[in-house]
């Protein structure tokens, strides 16, 4: 095994096996889908005991408009009678024979209202039969042409004066479904950039570094340690990504929904997949750099406090200002910046048409950092760590002997 290799895996082992890891890496999603799970069930626990109790006796139907003539029964939790006047709903409800009256007005196609006469309120569960099966029966009358448009509604497509196309509530899905890929990626990398900066920061503070230094190169150890890094925290991201994916199929097998047919035939896959990778490592880069600037003063934790606080800021813009706005200067420089480039790009290609020039630039840019990075950072390493010495100068050797031959 080469001297990479053995600091790969001597990374990437002693992390994926530590007790914090594994509680991390598979306690938050558990906890994740709990917590909602849990909370909803709390909640409609809660809210089935403050209801009052169902009561067993029919309700009294008055219909004056003769909508529910020839509807069927509803199969709902008591049962149905109907009167053709006031005076004989008013008569039972007075002997106890019915709990309610629900007077369905004669202007009701106007108003849409039922008036409910009653001693003690019906439960929220009867109010909701008779609105169900005034619905169902209605909606069976309607043309089904008329049905179809009145429940897909409006589409509206926003274009600017220049004809570019802008976002649309049609598309809200797929922008929603890649937003949220790019926000469980991006806080996977912090996460995996946290692991990076204690790491190197810890080994820089106690000089670590420099004895692990004297058998290995800068740019061996640096490779080594990023590699394994990067592999611990695709690791992570493949074990959540895994879970995403099979809840994702699960749900759509359930409800008929096709949740991931877009994003796997979408056009812009390729380049949803080269901007995250590129954002990830150079978040790590950033990561391993922060945490050697950390031995001077702990500059580098608070310079990782604003790199996130810039991604942050980026996150917000892309929700809501970019669908919006897509082509303004604010928006393609954005989308050029390699700190926020991941997402404000994405969400851009989403809603609108993206010129190819700067989907390619951006590209160039986010990972070009990366390589600056990795130079930076051996650069770093050798001058701030590791006591070196000067590569021979020929120029430089010939300046000193000439200094001395002339003091002399």
């Amino acid at each position: 095994m080469t001297r990479i290799g053995r600091i790969f895996w001597r990374e990437y082992w002693g992390h994926i096996t530590r007790r914090s890891y594994l509680l991390f890496t598979f306690g938050f999603p558990v906890f994740f889908m709990t917590i909602p799970l849990a909370g909803g069930v709390i909640l409609y626990l809660a809210i089935r005991a403050a209801m009052p109790p169902t009561d067993p006796r029919p309700i009294g139907l008055i219909d004056q408009p003769g909508i529910l003539v020839a509807a069927p029964a509803p199969s709902g939790p008591v049962h149905v009678e109907h009167f053709a006047s006031s005076q004989d709903a008013t008569a039972a409800l007075a002997r106890g024979e019915i709990q309610a009256i629900y007077d369905i007005q004669l202007d009701y196609w106007e108003t849409g209202e039922v008036v409910t006469t009653y001693e003690v309120a019906p439960s929220e569960a009867v109010d909701r039969m008779v609105t169900d099966w005034l619905r169902r029966h209605i909606r069976a009358q309607a043309p089904p042409l008329l049905l179809a448009r009145l429940d897909a509604g409006a589409n509206i497509i926003h274009r600017d004066l220049a004809g570019r196309r802008g976002y649309s509530l049609d598309g809200m899905t797929q922008m929603v479904i890649v937003y949220l890929l790019i926000y469980f990626v991006r806080l996977g990398g912090s996460f995996t950039a946290e692991y990076m900066f204690g790491s190197i920061a810890s080994e820089a503070w106690d000089r670590t570094l420099e004895i692990l230094l004297t058998s290995v190169s800068p740019l061996q150890f640096l490779l080594g340690k990023l590699l394994g890094l990067l592999a611990v925290g695709l690791t992570q991201l493949a074990l959540w990504g895994g879970a995403v994916l099979a809840l994702s199929l699960g749900t759509s097998a359930l409800l008929g929904l096709d949740l991931t047919g877009f994003l796997l035939t979408w056009e812009h896959l390729g380049l949803l997949v080269s901007m995250l990778l590129a954002a990830y490592v150079l978040d790590q880069m950033l990561a391993a750099g922060l945490g050697l600037v950390r031995i001077s003063g702990g500059a580098g934790s608070m310079l990782f406090s604003t790199i996130n606080a810039i991604v942050g800021l980026g996150l917000l813009y892309a929700t809501y200002f970019v669908p919006r706005n897509p082509h303004t200067p604010l928006a393609v420089t954005a989308s050029l910046f390699p700190l926020t480039a991941p997402v404000v790009l994405l969400v851009r290609v989403v809603v609108t048409e993206v010129p190819a020039w700067q989907v390619t630039l951006s590209q160039i840019l986010l990972w070009g950092s990366s390589v600056v990075s990795l130079i930076w950072l051996r650069r770093l390493l050798q001058t701030n760590l590791v006591a070196h010495s000067t590569p021979f100068s020929f120029h430089l050797w010939l300046k000193q002997k000439f200094a001395r031959s002339k003091n002399t």
